[in-house]
């Protein structure tokens, strides 16, 4: 029988971690609405990697399914067995009887636990920042950009991400330090703008340079230009058709990058 504590079924490993089931799946927002398939994979990993068991039953599965107060997937025995039997695209190893997760799929997995909470957050600060845009189509920007994060939509988000961006900082400039600004672009003169003189005008230089200027004119750190460099160089390959794989890691990152150190900072 499985324990609502942390040792699930058995406890084979003595330094297994001490996180419970019901603290594992509320790792994940939408736990509940994944599909079957996809919560047994969780659940194996779970019993796997942080209980430390060698192996996984369908009973081991079923209960765990129970003890979160879920109905367990209907064709949980089948799916284990169909993909220990398929070579090439199985998802498990049979063992004694008993189950393991391959290992690409176990660190596939991991990568997910170790995100979900980052992506959380940042849904979570992203949501709150939604709750300040009182202009209507920057809010209408903002929400759009949310949804395609929340759905893994990952070469959107970062896209709009960036373009939400750099039109906070054009918004910040234009509003509070506007002579700073023209007084650096005075000294850096750009052949299409020689003056700002409406938000419009920022969309003319390109972006590149906005962020020289930002820096010239001491409305940035060195730190965030940095930051702002690196992001757009991320932003111009997801932009455009390429082999580059964008995953939830790396556009939590982006946007964890652009959120904590320009969007609620300016």
């Amino acid at each position: 029988m499985i324990s609502q504590g942390w040792s699930l079924a058995r406890p084979r490993v003595p330094e297994a971690s001490n996180m419970t089931i019901k603290e594992f799946v509320e790792l994940f927002d939408d736990f509940g609405e994944r599909d079957g398939r996809e919560q047994t994979d969780l659940l194996a990993y779970y019993l796997l990697s942080i209980v430390g068991q060698p192996s996984v039953s369908a009973k081991e599965l079923r209960e765990s399914f129970e003890i979160l107060d879920l109905k367990p997937y209907p064709r949980l025995a089948p799916y284990l067995s169909e993909n220990a039997n398929n070579d090439r695209a199985g998802r498990y190893i049979k063992t004694n009887g008993e189950y393991r997760l391959v290992r690409s799929v176990s660190e596939s997995i991991g990568r997910q636990v170790e995100d979900e909470p980052k992506k959380i957050r940042i849904s979570k600060q992203l949501g709150e920042l939604l709750e300040s845009v009182r202009e209507r189509q920057r809010h209408a920007f903002l929400k759009e950009a949310i949804d395609c994060y929340r759905v893994s939509a990952f070469r959107a988000t970062i896209v709009m991400i960036w373009i939400l961006t750099i039109n906070h900082l054009a918004s910040f400039v234009f509003n509070q330090k506007l002579a700073e600004f023209n007084a650096a672009l005075a000294k850096n003169p750009d052949r299409r703008v020689k003056v700002v003189t409406k938000l419009e005008d920022f969309s003319e230089l390109a972006e590149s340079k906005f962020i020289e200027l930002l820096r010239a004119a001491d409305l940035i750190s060195n730190d965030v230009r940095k930051i702002l460099d690196e992001k757009l160089g991320i932003r111009n390959s997801a932009a455009h058709p390429s082999d580059v794989v964008f995953d939830g890691h790396k556009t939590t990152e982006f946007a964890s990058d652009l959120v904590n150190n320009v969007l609620l900072k300016f």
